[in-house]
């Protein structure tokens, strides 16, 4: 069968004139192989997608914002293992040293900035800029933990980072990048979009679907850059994944310091290096990265004992291409891949799969986890209306097919263990808990209005008959679902949160402290 045969039909679903879809490059020995477009970039014209079609690839810049460093050390203007004030001395002193490494390997203990924007009040479709992000960063007085001592994906590291990059240099991002990794490498059709109102000749415009029926338009409105908005096309991105094998940018000395993997301060190896993911597949070496903002999703894999690199943007929200690229790599590479656990083939019992039910809860932050048993088996509900399924590959243990981690139940004690696919670096560890259980009288202590001197914003928690709704002036209502004592999770198909109030020395309710993940213990004091 040709190639054609064999990984056009994994896009069928989506390769309609009706529907958004994907942009997809096959690179081989430094060239493009196979390179089609799949559905429209902009659905009101219907225009096809092609390969020159222009994608906000989002976290894939990621590992451009990290070479710009690079180069920078390379020219003797700073190291990666300077202090980040050393640049930017309006960040708070934390007590503890945050180099720029910290930063690019998702170690410093700073907290995202799109759940900090969030919680502040933006909306979506709110315009945001670097300056919101480093005004943001520098109003926080803690962090979610020491720095190196754990890994947590944090975007503010890549703007602040990015931030550097103007200060060190005299130049804007976007005119560094240009000069120093896009024009020398040919991309053309590249740049680091700092403008919101720029026009871009082929763009191709993101899109969710609409409850109904149909899509929306789901365009990122922002200018911030470093951690996100470099805009390009799978031909062009070719063109840098070449870069990887023959660098005419940065030499071997640097890719190589690129893909050198992240240590944590207790030697704990992680699978993601500066700006690019690590971890093998299915036994090949292979690096790369995804990304996911509004409307775009996208997937960059490279197999470099193979030469072989995937490039996949979409614009639909809903779609996985990490699980697609990964699909065209099984086929590309069958005769070199170790074979896969037969997860489908794996029957286990209902009684079993329902004693693993429950909420569970992180033992380093608030975040709470429950496991559902559908029809389709289990699944982690992550926002209503939207649920990961879990496949099992035994009785004990499950994978989150296309979403790069799997889970362990433990029976003693009861907890739930949740692991990179790579199988590299330590588990995120959930304790099993008991749901609380309220009276219509006791949630009459909790409301109240509560206020972040941090985010320099303010929420209300107010009563509607039986439940508690979590209200913000710019985000509507939420409703609260009790969990833990004085625990409660807050989550709509936007966002969601875990809450756990605070009380004083006399038992009152002072404050809470919140959770989204990415942010913790995020304090919010209650006003009187």
């Amino acid at each position: 069968m040709s190639f054609a045969e064999l990984i056009d039909p994994l896009f069928a679903e989506w390769d309609k004139p009706d529907c958004p879809g994907c942009a997809l490059a096959v690179v081989q020995h430094g060239r493009i192989t196979y390179a089609r477009g799949y559905g429209r970039a902009h659905l009101e014209y219907a225009v096809p997608i092609t390969p020159a079609s222009v994608f906000h690839i989002a976290s894939i810049s990621k590992q451009f914002t990290a070479l710009a460093i690079a180069l920078l050390e390379q020219d003797g203007r700073l190291t990666y293992d300077d202090d980040v004030r050393q640049y930017l001395p309006e960040l708070p002193d934390y007590g503890a040293r945050i180099t720029l490494r910290h930063l690019a390997n998702h170690t410093s203990g700073l907290r995202d900035q799109w759940d900090l924007l969030f919680l502040a009040g933006w909306r979506e479709e709110d315009l945001k800029t670097n300056a919101d992000v480093l005004y943001l960063a520098c109003r926080q007085q803690t962090l979610n933990f020491a720095p190196g001592a754990e890994f947590l994906y944090s975007n503010t590291g890549y703007t602040l980072l990015a931030l550097i990059v103007e200060r060190v240099s005299g130049m804007s991002f976007r005119a560094f990048t240009h000069d120093r990794i896009f024009a020398p490498l040919g991309m053309t059709h590249t740049h680091f979009h700092d403008d919101h109102s720029e026009i871009v000749p082929g763009r191709a415009y993101g899109y969710l679907p609409r409850p109904g029926g149909g899509f929306r338009v789901s365009i990122p409105n922002f200018d911030t850059i470093g951690a996100s908005s470099l805009f390009t096309t799978v031909e062009d991105l070719a063109l840098w994944a070449n870069n990887y094998a023959d660098p005419r940018v940065g030499g071997h000395a640097v890719i190589e310091q690129m893909l050198t993997p992240g240590v944590l301060n207790d030697g704990t190896v992680l699978d993601y290096a500066l700006g690019v993911s690590v971890a093998p597949y299915r036994g090949a070496r292979a690096f790369g990265h995804s990304g996911a903002d509004a409307g775009y999703r996208s997937d960059f894999v490279a197999f470099p004992e193979h030469d072989l690199a995937i490039i996949l943007f979409c614009n639909l929200g809903t779609m996985n291409p990490k699980l697609l690229t990964r699909q065209i790599a099984d086929v590309l590479l069958a005769e070199h891949l170790t074979p896969t656990n037969q997860a489908a083939a794996v029957s286990v019992d209902t009684a079993l799969l329902k004693a693993n039910v429950g909420l569970y809860r992180d033992v380093n932050s608030l975040e709470t986890r429950q496991i559902d048993l559908r029809d389709s088996g289990l699944v982690i509900p992550y926002v209503p209306g939207f649920d990961i399924p879990l496949t099992p590959l035994g009785t004990d243990r499950f994978v989150a097919a296309g979403w790069g981690f799997e889970v362990q139940f433990v029976a003693a004690p009861r907890r739930l263990e949740v692991y990179a696919e790579s199988g590299i670096g330590r588990p995120r560890v959930y304790t099993a808990i008991d749901p609380a259980q309220l009276t219509a009288d006791t949630l009459a202590e909790y409301v109240g209005t509560y206020h972040s001197a941090e985010l320099d914003t303010t929420y209300t928690v107010e009563r509607d008959s039986e439940r508690l709704q979590l209200a913000h002036v710019k985000h509507g209502k939420l409703a609260l679902t009790p969990t833990v004592i004085d625990g409660f999770l807050a989550a709509s198909p936007d966002a969601r949160a875990d809450l756990l109030f605070t009380r004083d020395t006399t038992g009152q309710i002072s404050g809470f402290d919140l959770c989204t993940g990415r942010v913790r213990q995020q304090h919010f004091m209650r006003r009187k």
